[in-house]
Formats: C-alpha cells, sequence, structure tokens
C-alpha cells in the first residue's frame, strides 16, 4: 500500500469507528431499559460501553473485509454492488445471532418476557437483530459523507 492509501484506510477506519461507537451507544441506551433486564447500575453501564465496544468493532470488521473483497482501500467512497449489501446482511444474522445466544447462554443479559418481541422458534430477541441490520449501512452511509467533508478540509488546508 502506498502512504496515500495508507493515510486514507487510517481516516476511513477511524471515522468509521467514531460514527459506529456514537451510534451503537445511542441505540443501546435507547432500548435497554425497555427492553433487556439488569441488576445493576454499575453493571449496566460496564455492558452498555462493552456492548458498544463490541458493536464498534464489528463495524470496522465489515469495514475492513469490504475493502479486502473488493480490493479497494476506497470501498466507503464507491458505488456499493449488491453483493456488499448480501455480505452485510448475513454478516449483521450471524453476529447477532451468534451473541445474543451467547449472551443469554452466559446469562450476561435477559430479555424483559413483557416488551421483548421474540423470533419465532428462538430465544434471540428482535431488536438486537434488527440492530445490526439497521445501523450497518447507516454508519456506512454517514462515515461516508463525513470522511468526504474530512478529506476536503484536509485539501484545502494545503491549498
Amino acid at each position: 500500500m502506498t502512504r496515500p492509501s495508507i493515510k486514507r484506510f487510517i481516516i476511513q477506519t477511524f471515522v468509521v469507528a467514531l460514527v459506529a461507537f456514537a451510534l451503537q451507544l445511542v441505540w443501546e441506551y435507547s432500548q435497554c431499559g425497555t427492553f433487556y433486564i439488569m441488576d445493576d447500575l454499575t453493571g449496566h453501564t460496564r455492558l452498555m460501553i462493552s456492548a458498544t465496544v463490541g458493536d464498534m468493532n464489528m463495524s470496522v470488521l465489515l469495514l475492513w473485509m469490504f475493502m479486502f473483497i473488493n480490493k479497494d482501500v476506497n470501498w466507503l467512497l464507491g458505488k456499493w454492488q449488491r453483493h456488499d449489501y448480501v455480505i452485510m446482511v448475513f454478516y449483521a444474522l450471524f453476529l447477532s445471532f451468534y451473541f445474543e445466544i451467547h449472551a443469554l447462554h452466559t446469562n450476561r443479559w435477559g430479555y424483559n418476557p413483557d416488551t421483548m418481541p421474540i423470533i419465532p422458534g428462538t430465544p434471540i430477541g428482535w431488536l438486537p437483530v434488527i440492530q445490526l441490520l439497521i445501523l450497518f449501512p447507516i454508519i456506512f452511509m454517514v462515515s461516508r459523507k463525513l470522511y468526504i467533508q474530512i478529506s476536503r478540509k484536509m485539501k484545502s488546508g494545503h491549498d
């Protein structure tokens, strides 16, 4: 990779991480109290931060996967292909099912039976699955716009 490519890679990664952290944190906190059962406030805060960092990492890994699959360090800026959306959906489904099953099995959290809608035939709630299906594309769209703005400012600063 050339120096400019490495710079773009780092900036895009940072932008996606920042946007993902912010959006995932808002989602986690907005739905947690209503749909999940938590023991205490300290554990709740630690769990929300941990879940948000995990969600952010999943977003960054998906970005890197798209860059690798498409052989394009500027994947975020290009026209996304049908296979990108298919990969995003399967990645979201796999990870949401995996982490929810694991968390429920290890009692990391539980669902409020009065409010969390459950996917029929599974112990998994709909919201964590919908979360990744909705937020991954939004994260990349917002990140694209933010990265373009940052790139313009960097270019105008050098002129």
